[in-house]
């Protein structure tokens, strides 16, 4: 009969070994000589750490009126890109498709004069950058203020966008994430000669919210990709 109560048996046979709650446990501690964002990939088969309590509000500083957009610590707030405009650009990375078909393209423009170009981090969602932004910033002891300087809060990295990427110089993996690169072949190739296939450089030195890192390239080759990027915060 409809509304009638289940006997407390019943509900004992149909789970008759309730799970207990997994609890959480931290993520492995990160050596110190580990710098800026050079350990995201490993944080990110790690147990998710707990969400952190809502922001205060008075962090967001509104931008003018013509733009929907906020900053946070400095950065810009960006949606992630859809799925099916991203495709793969190598070494387990994805880019829009007008910004990977330009890289492709940069990438072989390279390998003629020599230099190994290698996409590190591409597009990344808000769960894989908040393990970059809180978990690491819980590691090293660092308050949010802090970790901005080195990596976006979720849902303000450039990486969501599909159109950023970190790049490496194949033949000198040791200086990957690093301020060193630009001590590469790779980064003096992409200072001369990025701009030709559509790239930037996001944030050089003296940046006003982020620490120099010269391995961080973004693409801005479309009327699209150029209104993102080049808001004012």
């Amino acid at each position: 009969m409809i509304g009638r109560l289940i006997p407390l048996g019943a509900i004992a046979f149909l789970f008759p070994n309730p799970s207990p709650i997994l609890a959480l446990t931290p993520p492995p501690a990160i050596p110190p000589e580990v710098t800026l964002e050079e350990s995201w990939k490993s944080l990110l088969n790690l147990t998710p750490p707990p969400l952190p309590p809502l922001l205060d509000s008075s962090l967001y500083i509104p931008l003018p009126t013509h733009t929907p957009s906020a900053t946070l610590y400095g950065h810009l707030a960006y949606a992630e890109a859809p799925d099916g405009d991203l495709i793969a650009v190598g070494n387990g990375q994805t880019l829009r498709q007008s910004a990977a078909s330009q890289f492709e393209a940069m990438v072989s423009a390279a390998a003629a004069d020599g230099v190994q170009l290698v996409p590190l981090s591409g597009f990344r969602t808000r769960e894989a950058q908040h393990h970059v932004f809180y978990a690491i910033a819980d590691q090293r002891g660092q308050t949010l203020q802090q970790r901005a300087r080195y990596a976006a809060p979720p849902g303000h990295s450039e990486h969501h966008t599909g159109y950023a990427l970190d790049i490496g110089d194949g033949a000198a993996p040791t200086h990957d994430l690093r301020v060193s690169f630009e001590n590469t072949p790779a980064f003096r190739w992409l200072t001369a000669n990025a701009a030709t296939f559509g790239f930037e450089l996001s944030f050089p030195e003296n940046h006003p919210s982020v620490n120099y890192e010269p391995w961080h390239w973004r693409w801005v080759g479309d009327a699209e990709s150029q209104q993102l990027f080049h808001q004012s915060p």
